[in-house]
Formats: C-alpha cells, sequence, structure tokens
C-alpha cells in the first residue's frame, strides 16, 4: 500500500461499525493521524504502523467511552477498521495542503441572520487542512458561509474581518517529516499571486495606516472571499448538500476540500460524508412575561438549535476574572473540577446549566475552558459568556466537533455576547445564594472562587428557535 501510495501523504483514519451512523456521528471521537509519508519505507512503515495503533487505540478515549455509554451503545459490538486516504493537496515550496477545505451541512441548525434560510446549507471553510474547520484553537475563526447568501458575513469593519479571521495555516511540512501549524505570513512568500487574490483578502486599513508612516506593506487575511463570489463552486456545494441529503432521507455533513488553479478552476475532493442530526423543531415558544429582576439572561441571534423550554434547578458558574487569574498551567484543573461536577450529578435528574469564560472546549485554556465532551455530558445547557475584564470572547462553533457533540445530546447552546445580541444578563444574579462546590468537591475546595454552583428551584429555559430568542429566568 505504501509502495502504491508513493511518497505523497497519507492520512489514516477511523472506520468502526457504530460510527457515523444516524443519531450517532461519533464526531471527533476517534482518531485521524496525517502520515507525511517521506523516508525510507521502513521509515515510513514504522510511521504507518503508529498511526494504526492510535486510531484503534482512540476506540477506549474516555469522551468515546462516554459517547456510547450516553447512547446505549456500550453493550454493542464496536469493531474499528482503517481507512487510508492520500491527502488532497499541492505543495507550496516545502509546505503541502489543499487550497482551502472545511465542513458543510445540508442543514443549519445556527440561524446567525433573522431571514436566514437554514435548509440552504451551510459551509464552514478554512485555508489549509481542514482540521481548522473541526477543532477550536488559538485566535483562528473559520469562515461561515450560509449558501441562499454566501458572500454575506456577520462583520461589517474590515478591523473585524481580520480579527476574526484565521491567523494560523495547518499544513504538512515536507522538509520536516511532520504536520505544522504556521502563522499565515510565513506561507506568503510560496503563495502565488492567483492563490492569494482567491483566498486572501486585503486589509486596507492597516495598510493605510503603515503607507502613512513610510512603512508600506501588504496587509493580508483570509476570507475565501473570491472563492464564494465564484457562483459555480457555491451552487455546486449547494446542488451537492442538497442531492446528498436526499439520498439520505436525513440531513447530513461532509468534510471537503478545494484546490484551485491560475484559471480559476476548482476541484472539490468529498473525503467523508455522514448523517447530521439536528433534533426535533418545537416550532415557536411563547416566552414569558417576566420581571427584570428575575431574569438571569435575556439573548437575540446567539444560539443554537431547536426551540424547547426546559427546567433548571443548578447553574454551574466559571468567573471569568478569577479564571484569567488563575496560573495557566493549572487552568486544565478548572475542566477536570467540571468533569467532577458532572458525575456527582449524573443520574440524579437534576437539570445544569453551565455558563463558562470564552470558548467551551477549546484547546487554548487562555480562550476558554478546556472541557471534553465527557466533562461535560451530563448538563442541560451551555452559556459561553463574555466578560471585557479578562478579554474573553465567545465563539459560538457551528461545526465543530463539541458543537456536534451537544446537539446529539440535545444541549443547549449558546453564547452571552457584550453587546446588543444580550437584551439582560445579570452577572451576579445568585451572589445571595451558598456555593455548593466546596461541598461537592471537597478535594478541590482552592478552586471554589473559581467555580461555583448555586441551587435554581424554579428556574426555566425558554429558547424560540425560529426568533432565535432565548430566555432563562426565575418563573413568576
Amino acid at each position: 500500500m505504501l509502495e502504491y501510495y508513493g511518497q505523497n501523504p497519507i492520512i489514516v483514519r477511523s472506520s468502526s461499525l457504530l460510527e457515523d451512523g444516524f443519531g450517532n456521528a461519533f464526531a471527533g471521537k476517534y482518531e485521524s493521524v496525517f502520515c507525511p509519508n517521506r523516508g525510507e519505507i521502513e521509515e515510513r512503515m514504522e510511521a504507518f504502523e503508529n498511526a494504526v495503533r492510535i486510531v484503534y487505540a482512540s476506540t477506549m478515549d474516555p469522551s468515546a467511552l462516554e459517547y456510547r455509554r450516553n447512547r446505549g451503545l456500550d453493550n454493542r459490538d464496536e469493531q474499528m477498521a482503517i481507512l487510508v486516504q492520500r491527502v488532497s493537496g499541492a505543495y507550496y515550496g516545502p509546505y503541502f495542503m489543499p487550497c482551502t477545505a472545511g465542513v458543510g451541512y445540508s442543514y443549519s441548525a445556527y440561524k446567525w441572520m433573522p431571514d436566514m434560510d437554514p435548509s440552504a446549507g451551510m459551509l464552514r471553510i478554512v485555508m489549509g487542512l481542514g482540521t481548522k474547520a473541526v477543532d477550536r484553537t488559538e485566535n483562528d475563526y473559520p469562515r461561515l458561509v450560509n449558501l441562499d447568501r454566501p458572500e454575506v458575513t456577520m462583520l461589517t469593519s474590515v478591523a473585524d474581518k481580520h480579527r476574526f479571521s484565521q491567523h494560523k495555516i495547518d499544513v504538512i511540512n515536507m522538509e520536516k517529516n511532520e504536520l505544522e501549524e504556521v502563522s499565515l505570513s510565513a506561507l506568503l512568500p510560496y503563495l502565488p499571486r492567483w492563490y492569494k487574490n482567491t483566498v486572501l483578502e486585503h486589509d486596507t486599513e492597516a495598510e493605510d495606516r503603515l503607507k502613512e508612516a513610510g512603512r508600506y506593506r501588504d496587509v493580508y487575511f483570509v476570507s475565501c472571499q473570491q472563492l464564494l463570489a465564484n457562483r459555480k463552486f457555491t451552487s455546486m456545494m449547494k446542488k451537492t448538500l442538497h442531492e446528498l441529503q436526499q439520498a439520505y432521507g436525513n440531513p447530513i455533513d461532509i468534510e471537503y476540500t478545494v484546490n484551485l488553479s491560475k484559471e480559476n478552476d476548482f476541484v472539490v475532493n468529498l473525503l467523508q460524508c455522514r448523517p447530521l442530526y439536528v433534533g426535533k423543531d418545537g416550532g415557536r415558544i411563547q416566552m414569558p412575561n417576566v420581571a427584570p429582576e428575575k431574569v438571569f439572561f435575556d439573548i437575540r441571534e446567539s444560539s443554537m438549535g431547536q426551540s424547547c423550554v426546559r427546567p433548571i434547578d443548578i447553574v454551574i458558574q466559571v468567573e471569568p476574572k478569577e479564571y484569567y487569574e488563575f496560573e495557566h498551567v493549572k487552568k486544565p484543573l478548572i475542566a477536570e473540577a467540571i468533569g467532577a461536577i458532572n458525575q456527582y450529578y449524573k443520574g440524579s435528574g437534576h437539570h445544569i446549566l453551565l455558563t463558562v469564560p470564552g470558548r467551551i472546549g477549546t484547546s487554548s485554556p487562555e480562550l476558554g475552558v478546556p472541557v471534553r465532551f465527557v466533562d461535560i455530558s451530563g448538563v442541560d445547557a451551555i452559556c459561553e459568556v463574555t466578560d471585557n475584564r479578562a478579554g474573553y470572547m465567545p465563539e459560538l462553533s457551528y461545526g465543530s466537533h463539541m458543537f456536534q457533540d451537544l446537539v446529539e445530546a440535545n444541549i443547549f447552546y449558546g453564547a452571552i455576547f457584550g453587546d446588543r445580541r444580550t437584551l439582560s444578563y445579570q452577572r451576579d444574579f445568585f451572589e445571595e445564594q451558598p456555593n455548593l462546590f466546596p461541598q461537592i468537591c471537597p478535594d478541590r475546595a482552592e478552586l471554589s472562587s473559581i467555580v461555583r454552583i448555586y441551587q435554581a428551584d424554579g428556574m426555566q429555559l425558554w429558547v424560540d428557535g425560529i426568533e432565535n430568542h432565548v430566555i432563562c429566568a426565575m418563573q413568576a
């Protein structure tokens, strides 16, 4: 097999019996391992064998075990096979990567514009390898594309488009023989002009400031704007998603790569397709008329999922300022504490709301709490919270593996931003209530100023998925 592929990069992927089923996608539960596949055949063979071991071992990962348990699959026979694919892409100096890659959805559970058509489909697109499209990493924001208006973005200023864009690119470094994350500036010398014109965009405001200071240079950021302006490309992606949904008889999600040419032609490789669980549409919800002092939060256009009304009797809050000031190397202890609380309440019948600063499930603790699905599998609702005192910013990460976990587990997912989308938020709503954390986690009492647990009897969560309006409040 290695002789067949030659010295082209390959990826070793899982292909299990239970994976990618209807309602059980196992998104991100099992490993995929890139092999640069360069060097002597013995070295390549050793790297390949190690990749196979890693994929097989991932069936015993705690999050995979918890996922199977939650879906009643823990007693089912799980057999793992291995899928080996040639990595789609081209050489750019010492680097190998596709021009763009990402994930696509035939139905979007995230309605980020009021008049958006969820059935038109959505893309999550990045420059380079598609790993950046499904993992939440430091300061990187994939481009979200609704296929009824592919060129439209939520961001209005050039500065915001640059800030909330992709800054690091995942590539295979063929000289180092390893997967590598590189900055856009490191890649620029190897990119032809036609590539830059299609995938990158000029930050004209930054360029003007540099020109005034006598230090002019090109300032680029990743937007994929010209590719998304190509109606042939967006129409094909929309049609592909629609036809796959028709064939499956169910909404689907895909992984794909796009390779471009200077003639403005493109080739799309479909890497994976699986059923997409989107939950049951609860229709319109009659929102309550609650006195302002009883409202914990009231948000619009900043949640994902279907309409529902659900009780909340336990609230777990990770305090943003205290978390920010906690030692960086110890921040994973907070994720472990949340996992311990999750286990404590498991099977108790309690309905739990978790609020966290910044991004949930990020691999970068400075951006949020690095929990895994196994740590939050028993909660009913999660809200990411903005906090300007510490600089935390949520990212409603539609399309990430974490998001798909939340959808399949029927966990509400929203964000409390510090702008017009948040009509009301009382951060100190439970200030007078006793903190139950020292009682529940006596061996972690030193974390009680960061993680707080409150009894919230009588609290309710109202979610209107049609209007994208959410209220969490004590019942009148």
